[in-house]
């Protein structure tokens, strides 16, 4: 996810932070600061207020790390790698590779991260209590209390089953194993998905008319978010499906211009970014592939110096994440088609470059495909 930092990692799992997480967490905090404390507990001042209200939004996001945590330890022991936990605007999400491959590790995988929700609920709930009874100042009891609520809420809407929720993806699995057919199981839960979504929606539209602003707004958010993921998951599958049948070779572009690694970025940008119209070059040096150079490369440099500087010196150099080989499947390349920041790759077979695929490529095939395939 763009704009994501790694902050650690856990079992070979990177621990990323994106930046709209600041977002959600400074609106949780200024929420909790100046409504649910102050309304409920008004004779504890600002300080601790804002204090209490940071802690909190804090020990959510790490409920919500744990939540991913289950999935994600869940899955590899599966089989099944996770390569980052990313907490964002709508809480957390598990990179997992690839799909399991029968019901039952779903079924697994989905309830685990609940289960922890539902866990970490009843821990808070029985340190609430037990803090209020051994006399412990109050605003420590109502930290957990209030923690071990949310958990439990978060636990209830996650098994809603609704596609990509946890509830969605529990009853994908259960009608997976019932009909043995997983992406007539997807597109039901996925519809289901959007149903929920939307409602989620005209709920948010309901509360804003009657005054509710903040909260309204933000179901209104969350339900867009649900009813896009939905669609874009079912349409992910069948997007994988088709492409496990095709071949990287049968696929690609062969008629690939290439740019010289000794020209200068002026002569790059006036005879081949604006003469062919492409965003994307592979560069050479004597009969090498060395890398790739692309606008982003072009705009991190001064205009002033565009002259003087060859192509060579600001081309991104040749990765893996760059390259696939002809015999790979379209399939396994999208990971590194939509994750590479370049959205193409360069098809070949040892040092020679046979085409590239492109992330457009891709989608111009799903909506010919659409077309021609209405059902």
């Amino acid at each position: 996810m763009r704009g994501s930092y790694v902050i650690g990692r856990i079992r070979g799992i990177d621990i990323e932070i994106n930046v709209s997480w600041l977002l959600i967490f400074a609106l949780m905090t200024f929420m909790l600061a100046t409504s649910y404390f102050p309304l409920n507990y008004p004779d504890w001042g600002p300080t601790l207020w804002w204090l209490l209200g940071a802690l909190a939004a804090l020990l959510l996001f790490g409920s919500v790390l744990l939540h991913e945590l289950c999935h994600s330890l869940v899955s590899v022991s599966l089989g099944l790698p996770v390569k980052r936990i990313t907490l964002f605007i709508f809480g957390g999400v598990a990179q997992i590779e690839g799909e399991p491959d029968e019901p039952t590790k779903e079924l697994k995988i989905a309830l685990a991260g609940p289960a922890m929700s539902i866990v970490l609920g009843i821990v808070f709930l029985l340190l609430a209590g037990g803090l209020a009874a051994a006399g412990t100042p109050q605003y420590v009891s109502v930290l957990f209390g209030y923690l071990g609520s949310i958990n439990l809420m978060l636990a209830v809407f996650n098994l809603v089953p609704a596609f990509p929720l946890d509830g969605g993806r529990v009853l994908r699995a259960i009608l997976w194993h019932f009909k043995g057919d997983m992406q007539g199981a997807t597109r039901i839960a996925a519809s289901a998905g959007g149903a929920f979504g939307y409602t989620l929606i005209f709920l948010g539209i309901f509360l804003v008319l009657g005054g509710n602003l903040v909260n309204g707004i933000w179901m209104a958010f969350i339900g867009w978010f649900i009813a896009q993921a939905a669609q874009s998951s079912y349409q992910q599958m069948l997007l994988s499906d088709i492409f496990t049948k095709i071949p990287v070779r049968e696929f690609m572009t062969t008629s690939v211009v290439v740019v010289d690694y000794f020209i200068s970025v002026q002569d790059l940008v006036d005879n081949y970014f604006y003469k062919h119209k492409y965003a994307f070059f592979p560069v050479r040096q004597q009969d090498e592939i060395t890398g790739i150079v692309s606008l982003n490369n072009v705009r991190n440099l001064a205009q002033a110096d565009w002259l003087q500087t060859s192509v060579g010196r600001i081309s991104t150099p040749l990765q893996e994440n760059l390259i696939v080989r002809p015999d790979e499947t379209v399939a396994a390349v999208m990971n590194k088609l939509f994750a590479n920041g370049v959205g193409r790759v360069l098809v070949m077979d040892g040092s020679q470059l046979l085409g590239l695929v492109s992330r457009t490529d891709v989608l111009n095939y799903m909506r010919i495909h659409g077309q021609l395939n209405p059902k």
